[in-house]
């Protein structure tokens, strides 16, 4: 086990630490604010999992086991999911302006607006690569879409 094996595996641990104590803070009656931070917390151990022991695999050479196959969609359709509901609300936001007329003074808060639901568009259908740019996204999904068998 490497060394970020072993620190995102203490960052999921830590989460779901806290996933708990969030709950067992708000016993007897758990409020809607309680439950959404617990299922934030839950959701960061999945991220950190994803993060720890999968997310470089797209380089091995070896066959994916069932839980990484299982990760990796689930991952790719959580992610599709939240990307393309930012990417809906902002986008939206921006057509009700253009409809609405946008005023020169509100031009940079429209293009924001696009700009952004075209980005949440983007990383929703082909994720991240490896490079801190979109030069590489689209490269990196096609190697994932074939080590998982993805036919989407």
């Amino acid at each position: 086990m490497n060394g970020h094996k072993i620190i995102c595996g203490s960052l999921a641990g830590a989460c779901v630490v806290g996933a708990i104590a969030m709950l067992a803070r708000a016993r007897p009656e758990i409020a809607p604010p309680d439950m959404f931070f617990a299922g934030l917390f839950l959701l960061f151990v999945f991220v950190f999992i994803w993060a720890g022991w999968w997310d470089e695999a797209v380089n091995d050479n070896a066959e994916p086991s069932l839980a990484e196959r299982t990760v990796a969609t689930t991952w790719l359709w959580v992610r599709r999911v939240i990307c393309w509901s930012a990417a809906l609300v902002l986008l939206g936001l921006a057509v009700s302006m253009f409809f609405n007329g946008v005023a020169l003074a509100r031009l940079p808060v429209f293009l924001f607006f696009l700009a952004l639901g075209g980005v949440s568009f983007w990383v929703g259908l082909k994720g991240g690569g490896r490079a801190r740019s979109m030069r590489d996204d689209a490269a990196v999904h096609a190697e994932r879409r074939r080590r998982y068998g993805w036919w989407f």
